[in-house]
């Protein structure tokens, strides 16, 4: 269950993301309620949201083309450096009486940007960390790092944001941002061969053009794209959820969040043990699909239980989705393009869902966050079934590239 633990490298890499994104996830919470007690309006977390995430739109791609030819250490270690100043600087902002919803916009981009950067260029370098036996493994170990970190962060919120207020919750991520910081500086990575580098602009049309045509690759990212659009919004929505249907208060949200970072713990583990199967691909599809429905079923349930065991739900297929797609492309994509198409992936699930976010905020403004939430996993359920019927190259079994098709990515 913990083979890539065994990696040194991967040990630090994922302790250091524990800590940071237990950081993150109680900022996400401190931050939604803060922001939606400010304005009461649900349009706004969606567009909160939107800022932060819109530099995946704008560079993420170009993250990737950074990834294949720039210091990898560089980036990482940049990023946290950035990150870790944006979120002192809300916390004093914060401290001091004078934040605005401008303020939390403007810094929102600035740590959007760094994140941007970070996200493929940690992604590329996951499958330097460990044996590609273990690649699985790693990748859903580093789901349920990620959604461990969901289940104590909100809680962690919910109580710190009571009893201190929220600027406590933003400097402590700071602290995380830091110690990820040190421990990037720690690991090894390894060599990489000396590729001739391409110009920006075509190594940026090269792997667009490599993605399109993949057949495993092509129907996994427009798979990503609906289940990010229509479907994973419901966290950033959570705020208007949980206050407006339920009556909750910060401490409820957060018990919210922690039953979906629960449910992809579990996820996440299970698929460590018994997702390294062929067909991947078909595994994402079907997650899909049940999560979907399980989104719409957000109409019909009335009790706060009964919602906390939905998000339990759909937190195991949720992190089984991603993480499956997650392999299919790794395993799949040449080497020479894993940090253009790894860039596509994080747009998607970054930048597009924030996009989703928006839209649907500002529907459930109109009809209700419970009805706009259901209507988007209507979305998703129907693009997992097409994605069981019309991608035969995603739900079949996913092969690693040929030398003849590594030399074809490399000379495109």
């Amino acid at each position: 269950m913990l083979r890539a633990l065994r990696s040194p490298g991967y040990r630090l890499f994922w302790s250091g993301s524990f800590v940071s994104n237990v950081g993150f996830w109680m900022q996400s919470v401190a931050l939604g309620w803060l922001v939606y007690d400010l304005t009461r309006r649900a349009s706004l977390l969606g567009t909160i949201s939107f800022c932060g995430n819109v530099p995946f739109i704008a560079l993420g791609l170009l993250g990737g083309a950074v990834a294949d030819r720039a210091s990898r250490r560089a980036v990482m270690l940049g990023a946290q450096v950035v990150l870790a100043a944006a979120a002192l600087t809300l916390a004093g902002l914060t401290a001091s009486g004078h934040i605005a919803v401008w303020h939390v916009v403007a810094i929102a981009m600035v740590a959007g940007t760094a994140s941007a950067l970070y996200a493929p260029v940690m992604q590329a370098v996951i499958p330097s960390l460990v044996d590609p036996a273990d690649l699985l493994n790693a990748i859903s170990l580093n789901s349920v790092q990620f959604n461990l970190a969901r289940v104590v962060g909100p809680a962690l919120a919910g109580t710190i944001y009571g009893a201190v207020g929220p600027a406590t919750c933003f400097a402590l991520n700071a602290c995380g941002f830091m110690v990820l910081g040190i421990a990037l500086a720690r690991i090894r990575l390894p060599h990489r061969p000396v590729y001739a580098a391409p110009p920006m602009a075509r190594a940026l049309r090269e792997g667009l053009a490599y993605a399109r045509t993949h057949p495993v690759i092509w129907p996994a990212l427009v798979l990503a794209t609906a289940v990010s659009v229509f479907g994973f919004p419901y966290i950033v929505l959570m705020p208007a959820l949980a206050r407006d249907a339920f009556g909750l208060d910060a401490s409820g949200l957060g018990y919210l969040m922690a039953s979906v970072g629960a449910g992809a713990v579990l996820g996440g583990l299970a698929l460590s043990v018994f997702g390294d199967v062929p067909r991947k691909g078909l595994v994402a599809a079907v997650s899909a699909l049940t999560f979907g429905v399980l989104l719409a079923a957000l109409t019909v349930v009335r009790t706060v239980h009964g919602v906390r065991l939905l998000f339990f739900a759909m937190g195991a297929l949720q992190v089984t989705c991603v993480a499956s797609l997650n392999t299919a492309i790794q395993v799949a994509v040449d080497d020479r393009m894993r940090g253009r198409v790894m860039s596509m992936m994080m747009v998607i699930l970054f930048g597009l869902l924030t996009i989703g976010g928006l839209v649907l905020g500002t529907l459930g403004d109109w009809i209700g966050v419970r009805s706009a939430l259901a209507a988007g996993g209507v979305m998703v359920a129907v693009a997992g079934a097409t994605a069981l019927l019309r991608a035969p190259g995603l739900v079949g079994v996913v092969a690693a590239p040929t030398e003849a098709s590594a030399q074809a990515a490399g000379c495109s």
